[in-house]
């Protein structure tokens, strides 16, 4: 054997096995949890051996979203409600459940997850895939979602959405909709738009004069996607970007714009963090854009566990407790005439809102967003 290199023989890869199989037994012992189990196994390299069934019907519900204190919303409200029901733990893991983990966990075999917030194009995606499981329609009722938020491999969970935002003591003149925003004459100011053209060739449009139903028409081929970006070029000196959401709020926050377009869940945030009369925001233009739940195909705690969970979710009281924690808007129909009324102005999923606001397509983002983002970039920061 060289002194950098050797090749482990079979007493190793027994060993190795006797490791899993003392990982398999503390397991089940509830000595460990299965996330640290099956981290255990992957470290041995013994998951895709092994597969999910050694770790199946897990007392232990995992769902997955993007972390910070959305983490903690939904553990308290989804999380801690369905474990209360349901007999089951149920733990919120902040990791960000993004289609290359989901796809890696379950071509390994290393599925660690139950349910997680991802967005339609993802479930669309993964699930012709094959990476995802068909939303089960006898236990999750379609008509707790709101129509046509539903699909094989999966369902709206929240709307929220791309909003215009100001503050109206930075300005002489409120705008109302796009096209004041792009008249820098009348409403000047800096802006702030997002430093990826996702959410943002729409308000161009709209500002163009495209209504909201008819805005991936104007985008719909190669000389309305540049119309669009080249407003953002005629206006780049006024703009500065934002690379994350908690970006856009501090830009707010320490006045440094007086108008962008922002998230609608940033958006709620601030009316509470601006002094009075010092922010608010429209759904006239906006553009809405639903999460959706998704179920890894051979998730540890079964199908079953997974879809009454995403059925519990859409229970309309807890929706609203999300929508007055964090701001997403309800999924569920029913939901909108329990929000309180301070609330209803900023709820995006209401039906008033819904119908000034055109749906982000996940479809044209497919097929355009790569070349859209090149040009996009270039003509914003250059």
């Amino acid at each position: 054997m060289s002194g950098d290199s050797f090749t482990f023989g079979q007493d190793d890869i027994e060993f190795k096995q006797d490791l899993g199989d003392i990982t398999l037994e503390r397991y089940k012992a509830g000595k460990i949890d299965r996330r640290s189990a099956l981290a255990m196994l992957g470290a041995l390299g013994l998951v895709p051996l092994l597969g999910d069934k050694a770790l199946a019907n897990a007392k232990e519900l995992v769902l997955v979203n993007w972390g910070g204190k959305a983490k903690d919303v939904l553990q308290e409200i989804m999380g801690d409600t369905y474990a209360k029901e349901a007999g089951i733990k149920v733990v919120v893991d902040g990791a960000g459940p993004s289609a290359g983990k989901i796809r890696a966990m379950v071509e390994s075999g290393a599925v660690v997850w139950d349910v997680c917030d991802s967005g339609p194009g993802s479930a669309i995606i993964l699930g012709e895939r094959g990476i995802t499981q068909p939303i089960d329609y006898s236990i999750v009722d379609k008509a707790n979602i709101i129509e046509p938020f539903t699909w094989e491999f999966g369902c709206a969970n929240y709307f929220y959405s791309y909003t215009l935002c100001c503050n109206p003591t930075m300005l002489e003149a409120v705008p109302q909709n796009w096209a004041d925003v792009w008249n820098v004459k009348d409403f000047p100011g800096k802006r702030t738009f997002r430093k990826s053209v996702r959410g943002m060739l729409e308000p161009a449009a709209m500002a163009m004069g495209a209504a909201p139903d008819e805005v991936y028409e104007f985008l719909g081929d190669e000389a309305g996607i540049k119309a669009a970006i080249q407003k953002y070029r005629d206006i780049r000196e006024h703009v500065i970007v934002w690379p994350s959401g908690s970006m856009s709020q501090q830009l707010f926050l320490q006045e440094e714009v007086a108008i962008g377009c922002i998230w609608s869940t940033r958006a709620h945030l601030l009316k509470d963090e601006m002094p009075d009369g010092s922010f608010t925001t429209t759904f006239n233009e906006g553009v809405l854009s639903p999460g959706a739940w998704v179920v890894p195909k051979h998730n540890p705690a079964g199908t079953e566990q997974a879809m009454r969970f995403i059925a519990h979710s859409a229970n309309p009281e807890l929706q609203v407790k999300w929508l007055e924690a964090m701001g997403p808007g309800p999924a569920n129909p029913a939901a909108a005439a329990l929000v309180p009324e301070e609330l209803k102005a900023w709820n995006p999923s209401s039906p008033e809102n819904r119908a000034t606001q055109t749906v982000y397509n996940d479809a044209w983002y497919a097929k355009n967003q790569i070349w859209a983002e090149e040009l996009y970039v270039d003509a914003l920061i250059n």
